[in-house]
């Protein structure tokens, strides 16, 4: 017989510091970013603009990267010393960006854990939602300028943007390690 047990995962939102500096840079870069998918549209999703294509944390290929590196590595090495992790490693880093109407169906990433900046996010826009392996769901609660880290298995998306100016987030996904300790 099985017994599930119940586990609360390990969700940690924190303020990007550098966001006010950095947003309209960002965002300039982004705009102007040329993309490997100009849009993902089909029956359960509908991103209306990413770099998907060119996820690899290459600098030399897209300029936002290169504006937010230094203060992300910062930023990623506080979260790993507050939580205890020795190293991480970042796998794969991308932008999205929702028009109205636009969103992202419910899915998950590899990785240990995912990561997701607010970089833009107007009044009316949606706030990703979870649903956990025993069926629970909700909403994180997040603002602009916030970073939400959490385990990559779980189950995530971006309902529809009903405001009428753009969303974008950065995302990527990061393994973390413990060096061996005897």
């Amino acid at each position: 017989m099985r017994k599930d047990i119940t586990v609360k995962f390990p969700v940690r939102i924190t303020k990007f510091k550098q966001h006010d500096l950095l947003k309209d840079k960002l965002l300039n870069a982004i705009n102007s970013q040329e993309v490997g998918i100009s849009r993902i549209h089909d029956e359960e999703n509908d991103v209306t603009r990413c770099d998907w294509g060119i996820v690899t944390w290459d600098k030399r290929q897209r300029d936002w990267v290169d504006i937010i590196s230094s203060d992300l590595y910062d930023h990623i090495m506080n979260w790993c010393i507050m939580n205890d992790y020795d190293r991480y490693h970042i796998n794969e880093i991308w932008f999205q960006q929702y028009i109205k109407g636009g969103h992202h169906a419910w899915h998950v990433h590899g990785s240990n854990f995912t990561n997701v900046y607010y970089l833009d996010l107007p009044k009316d826009s949606p706030k990703t939602q979870w649903k956990d392996l025993l069926g629970n769901e909700g909403e994180f609660d997040v603002e602009e300028g916030d970073i939400i880290t959490f385990p990559s298995w779980l189950k995530h998306k971006s309902p529809e943007n009903n405001s009428s100016e753009m969303k974008t987030i950065i995302s990527w996904n990061m393994d973390v390690l413990l060096e061996e300790r005897y």
